[in-house]
C-alpha cells in the first residue's frame, strides 16, 4: 500500500525518496547476490508462473484494487509477490514485483517521483523479508517436503510481519518529513491499518503456494477465500477512512484533525510550532440559500480541492464541519515569514470558483493561533484560532491573529457557546420589542420579540453573533422558551389589547417533535391568547426537514397560533414554501426594501410579492422601512404592515409600555420621518 502523499515537493522528502531508493536497491543487489551464492535451490517453477502471470493481470487491473479515500490503494501485490518468495526463489519474486510496481504505477498515471518511491519501497520490504528467510534457514520452496518444518513456519510468519512493518515504517517517514509530525505518532496510527490491509493480503500467500501444489482444484476455492478477504478488508478499511475523513470533501474530519494536531504538539524537533490556520467562508448560508444545496456542496468540494492544491508543503487540511475548514502548519517563530504564507494562502482561496460552468467568488475569513504563545494543547489552539477568525469576520478583515486579539480581547464562538449556558442562568439575555404598523391606518398590528445579551465583559452581543452557535446546540431550546415566556408575559402586563406578538423560530426547533406542546404550555401559564401569537419561520428552517415542519406548523395553526415566513424572497424555494404550508403571512426581506425608490428592479419586485401574497389570501410585512419615501412607495403598493427605524427601534419592555401608550398621538408621516 504505497503512500501518495508529494513528500517529494519538500528537500526533507526528495532526501527521504533517494535514501529508500537507494536502500531498496542496495537490499535488492544484495539479496540477488546472496540467492546466487547458495547451492541451487529448489522453485516450483510452473506454479511461479501462474502466480507471476496473476501479480501482473491484478496489478492492471483496478477492479481487483481496494481504494479508501483520495490516496489509499491496496493491490493483490503482496499476496502473491510473497507467494512467489516462498516458492523458492526469493530474489525472483522480487523481481517480478518490482515489475508489477511499474505496471499499477503506470496504470494509476502517477508522477516518476512517486513512482520511483513506490518502487523503492517495494523493494526493500520485500527484498528485507527474502533476506528473513535465507536467513532463518527457508532455502527453496516450501512445498519441497511433505510437510513446513516449525521453523519455516516461524520465518514465514516474521518475513510476513517485517515487509508490514517497513511499509508502515516507509510510509510515516515520507508523511513525517513532508509535515513535520511525530514519526511514532504516524507509524502507530499506521500500523493498523497496515495490519488490516496488507496483513490479510501476506497470510493468504503460504495457503495459496500449499493449496496450488496440492492441487489446482484448489485454486477455485481459494480465489473465492481470498476474494471474501478482499472485501472484509476493503470495508474494514472504509469504516476506518470514514472515521477519519469528511464524506463531503475527502479532507480529515474534526476527529482526525485533532490528531494531527496533538501529534504537531509533541514533536520534539527544535523550532518545530504548529500554527493552526482556521477559515470560515464568508456568504456561504446566503449561496445555500438562494442557490440551493447542491450548488452549497459543489462549492464546498471546489474550494477543498483548492485549499489543497494552494497550501504549502509541512500542512495538514480538514473540514471540521458545515462551511468551516482548519489548516494546520509546522513552521519556525519568523512572524514575518507566518504573515506572508497566510496572505499568500488567503490569496490563493479567494479567486472565483468554476461551480458547475459559472464562476463563483466566496470570501475566506482566517484566524490564525500558533503553539505554544497562544496555546499548549491542542483544544487551547483551537480555540485561539476561533477567536481570532470570528474577530476576522465581525470586523471584515481577511485575516487575524490571535495575538491582535490578546492586545484587546475578543470573543469566540466557542468561548460564546461555554458563556451562554451561563448567560441563561445569570439572567443575562433580555427581550426587546419592535413596533409594526398597519399601513392603512397607522394603527400597531403586532409587536416582534428580539432577544439581546448583555455580556458582563463584552458588553452588547447582538443575536447575529449568538444565535447560529445556539442553534448548533441543545440551548437553542432554553433561549426560544424564554423568549416565549418573557414576551407573553410582557404583552399581557402592557395590556396592548388585541396588537399580536412575533417570535422568531429556528430549524431546530421546528424539528422538535415536542416544540408545539411547549409552545402551548407557555400560552397556557402566561394567559396570552393563541390567536395573538405569530411565530416567524424562515424558508431554510422550513426545508431543512418538510416533513416535521409542516407536522409542527400544522399543529401550531390547529390552535390559532399565526405562522409568517420571515425574510420572504432571499431563499431558493420561496414558491414551494408557499405551495407546501398554510401560513398567514410573509415578510418582504429588508434588501429588497432599502432600495425600493432608487432600484426599479426592487421595485418590481416587491410589488410582484405582495401581488402574489394577496392572491394566496396572506397579508405582507415590509421590513427595513427607514424614511417616509419607501413608506409611501409601500402604501402605493398595496403592503399592509411596515416595520423598521423609521418608525422605531427595538426598544426594552419599559419603553415599549410609553411608546404604546403614545403612540396614537404621533402621525404616522411625522414618525417616519423623525426617526
Amino acid at each position: 500500500m504505497p503512500d501518495r502523499t508529494d513528500s517529494n515537493r519538500t528537500p526533507a522528502g526528495v532526501v527521504a525518496t533517494v535514501v529508500i531508493v537507494l536502500l531498496g536497491a542496495a537490499m535488492t543487489w544484495f539479496l540477488f547476490w546472496t540467492e546466487m551464492r547458495l547451492q541451487p535451490l529448489e522453485v516450483n517453477w510452473r506454479v511461479f508462473g501462474v502466480f507471476a502471470a496473476l501479480l501482473l493481470i491484478c496489478e492492471r487491473n483496478p477492479r481487483t484494487w481496494i481504494r479508501f479515500g483520495p490516496i489509499g490503494v491496496v493491490t493483490p501485490l503482496w499476496l502473491f509477490a510473497y507467494a512467489l518468495m516462498l516458492l523458492g526463489s526469493p530474489a525472483a519474486g522480487v523481481g517480478v514485483a518490482l515489475v508489477g510496481a511499474v505496471v499499477n504505477s503506470l496504470a494509476q498515471v502517477e508522477p516518476v517521483a512517486v513512482v520511483v518511491r513506490h518502487i523503492g519501497g517495494t523493494a526493500l520490504s520485500l527484498s528485507s523479508a527474502g533476506m528473513m528467510l535465507l536467513a532463518m534457514g527457508v532455502h527453496g520452496s516450501i512445498t519441497q517436503d511433505d510437510q513446513v518444518p516449525w521453523d519455516w513456519g516461524i520465518a514465514i510468519v516474521v518475513a510476513g510481519m517485517s515487509i508490514v512493518g517497513l511499509n508502515a515504517a516507509i510510509s510515516a517517514i515520507t508523511i513525517s518529513l513532508r509535515r513535520r509530525i511525530s514519526f511514532l505518532a504516524l507509524l502507530r496510527r499506521g500500523l493498523g491499518v497496515r495490519i488490516t490491509a496488507e496483513g490479510a493480503l501476506i497470510s493468504l500467500a503460504p495457503l495459496w503456494v500449499i493449496g496450488v501444489d496440492f492441487s489446482l482444484v484448489m485454486v477455485p476455492l481459494l480465489a473465492i477465500t481470498s476474494v471474501l478477504v478482499f472485501r472484509s478488508t476493503r470495508q474494514a478499511l472504509e469504516r476506518a477512512h470514514e472515521a477519519h475523513h469528511d464524506s463531503l470533501t475527502g479532507l480529515a474530519n474534526r476527529r482526525a484533525f485533532m490528531d494531527q494536531l496533538n501529534d504537531a504538539l509533541v514533536d520534539p524537533r527544535p523550532g518545530a510550532e504548529p500554527r493552526v490556520l482556521l477559515m470560515d467562508l464568508n456568504g456561504f448560508k446566503e449561496i445555500n440559500d438562494r442557490l440551493g444545496h447542491e450548488i452549497g456542496d459543489a462549492l464546498l468540494v471546489a474550494f477543498a480541492e483548492r485549499l489543497e492544491r494552494s497550501l504549502p508543503p509541512e500542512t495538514a487540511s480538514a473540514r471540521l464541519g458545515g462551511d468551516e475548514f482548519a489548516v494546520l502548519v509546522q513552521v519556525g517563530n519568523d512572524t514575518v515569514r507566518a504573515s506572508g504564507e497566510v496572505a499568500a494562502i488567503h490569496n490563493a482561496l479567494s479567486a472565483p470558483l468554476d461551480i458547475e460552468g459559472f464562476p463563483l467568488t466566496i470570501g475566506v475569513s482566517i484566524g490564525v493561533a500558533t503553539a505554544p504563545h497562544d496555546g499548549r494543547t491542542g483544544s487551547d489552539l483551537l480555540r485561539a484560532a476561533d477567536v481570532a477568525m470570528y474577530k476576522a469576520k465581525r470586523c471584515g478583515t481577511p485575516i487575524e491573529f490571535y495575538d491582535n486579539c490578546v492586545k484587546s480581547p475578543q470573543r469566540g464562538r466557542l468561548s460564546l457557546l461555554s458563556d451562554l449556558s451561563d448567560a441563561l442562568e445569570e439572567h443575562q439575555l433580555h427581550i426587546h420589542f419592535q413596533p409594526q404598523l398597519r399601513m392603512l391606518d397607522g394603527a400597531v398590528d403586532t409587536v416582534e420579540a428580539l432577544i439581546r445579551w448583555q455580556h458582563p465583559e463584552h458588553g452588547s452581543i447582538p443575536p447575529s453573533e449568538f444565535i447560529g452557535v445556539a442553534e448548533q446546540t441543545d440551548l437553542i431550546g432554553p433561549i426560544t422558551e424564554l423568549v416565549l415566556r418573557a414576551a407573553t408575559v410582557g404583552m399581557i402586563t402592557a395590556s396592548a389589547g388585541d396588537v399580536k406578538l412575533a417570535v422568531n423560530v429556528s430549524a431546530r426547533s421546528l424539528q422538535d417533535a415536542m416544540f408545539a406542546d411547549e409552545v402551548f404550555g407557555v400560552l397556557e401559564k402566561s394567559g396570552f391568547p393563541p390567536g395573538r401569537l405569530e411565530l416567524e419561520v424562515t424558508e431554510r428552517a422550513i426545508v431543512t426537514n418538510v416533513e416535521r415542519s409542516t407536522y409542527t406548523i400544522s399543529r401550531l395553526r390547529q390552535e390559532g397560533v399565526r405562522i409568517a415566513i420571515d425574510d420572504f424572497g432571499v431563499g431558493y424555494s420561496s414558491y414551494q414554501t408557499l405551495r407546501l404550508l398554510d401560513v398567514d403571512r410573509v415578510k418582504i426581506d429588508r434588501d429588497f426594501v432599502a432600495n425600493l425608490t432608487s432600484e426599479p428592479r426592487d421595485r418590481l419586485i416587491v410589488a410582484s410579492l405582495i401581488a402574489l401574497a394577496h392572491d394566496l389570501g396572506l397579508d405582507v410585512v415590509a421590513e427595513g422601512v427607514e424614511n417616509a419615501d419607501i413608506w409611501n412607495a409601500l402604501t402605493t403598493l398595496g403592503c399592509d404592515v411596515a416595520q423598521g427605524f423609521g418608525i422605531a427601534r427595538p426598544m426594552a419592555f419599559p419603553d415599549l409600555r410609553g411608546w404604546l401608550s403614545r403612540w396614537n398621538d404621533v402621525r404616522v408621516d411625522e414618525l417616519v420621518i423623525a426617526k
